[in-house]
């Protein structure tokens, strides 16, 4: 019984330094206690003295830990693995630089995060470096073609002097018959200008002295000039009034002739029927002959009509 007593302390002081030297670890790598990870990778063209175990940083925040650092000798390109603590995610369109100076021990792994709407990267995806460099390294690109521009531009404005130089010296130039004729037109504008002094100072008054009048004017008559605006108005609104009553008589109108333009009614029958107007007109020769007949012999039509007796 002693004998298994003594195994039980032996086995549960190596359980308890596996434990502890388990939490050891993952507090000195910076990770939780009792949480979980998952693993990401990145491709870097340069460690920089990256190692692992050092901090994995998202906008100066620990999230995690690197694992292992190798170099991929197929591409020369340098693959580290990387844990991040569970609950962190990581967006898409994120990258990795590496960060830090390796002989202060603060290099570290920093995670460029996306936009912040995207959807997290599953575990496993591997982050790509910053599409740029540094802005010391984008001047150092391009330095030689910069060099290159500035120096064809310094050359087109040697080249430009030179011709101006030329043309300055030349009495004939057509550079310094141009600056002549500029002299002589500013010397005439000088002097139209110093003749006309007292005219262009009067012209000046005269206009000063309108608007004076004018604003005096609209102080003075200015219920006056409300009032006509008024009236006007009025006046508008009457003849609006008056174009719809016009519009809608017309419209009466057209209502009216389509009628009789279609024989509609009494009036578009008569319009429209010409044999209508035909009868008319044989009734009335008629009734004329009878009338004419009547005046002429009214006794042959009275001689059948019995008298009336009055007692």
């Amino acid at each position: 019984m002693e004998e298994y007593s003594q195994e039980l302390k032996v086995g549960a002081a190596i359980v308890l330094a596996v434990i502890f030297g388990f939490l050891g670890i993952r507090f000195f790598q910076d990770l939780p206690l009792f949480g979980g990870s998952y693993p990401m990778y990145a491709q870097f063209e340069e460690a920089g003295g990256l190692v692992s175990g050092n901090p994995v940083h998202m906008k100066g925040v620990s999230i995690g830990t690197v694992d292992y650092v190798e170099l991929d000798q197929e591409t020369q390109t340098v693959q580290v693995r990387f844990k991040v603590n569970e609950g962190i995610t990581i967006p898409e369109g994120s990258h990795a630089k590496v960060a830090g100076f390796s002989g202060l021990g603060g290099v570290r792994v920093s995670i460029l995060p996306g936009p912040r709407d995207s959807p997290p990267l599953p575990p496993g995806s591997t982050l790509e470096g910053p599409p740029e460099g540094t802005v010391f390294e984008r001047l150092t690109d391009q330095a030689p073609e910069l060099a290159s521009k500035a120096d064809s531009l310094l050359s087109n404005t040697n080249m430009t002097m030179e011709a101006l130089s030329t043309q300055l010296q030349d009495p004939e130039s057509d550079l310094r018959k141009t600056l002549r004729s500029a002299q002589n037109i500013t010397a005439d504008l000088e002097s139209v200008t110093e003749a006309e002094k007292e005219t262009i100072r009067a012209l000046l008054q005269n206009l000063r002295s309108v608007s004076t009048d004018l604003e005096a004017f609209m102080g003075e008559n200015g219920d006056s000039l409300d009032v006509a605006v008024r009236r006007l108005n009025q006046s508008l609104n009457r003849l609006n009034r008056g174009l719809t009553s016009f519009e809608r008589t017309s419209a009466t109108l057209d209502t009216i002739a389509t009628k009789l333009n279609e024989g509609r009614g009494t009036a578009g029958r008569l319009i429209n029927d010409p044999s209508l107007y035909m009868r008319l007109d044989s009734a009335a020769a008629q009734t004329n002959t009878l009338l004419q007949d009547i005046r002429r012999d009214p006794g042959r039509y009275l001689e059948d009509m019995t008298l009336v007796k009055v007692f």
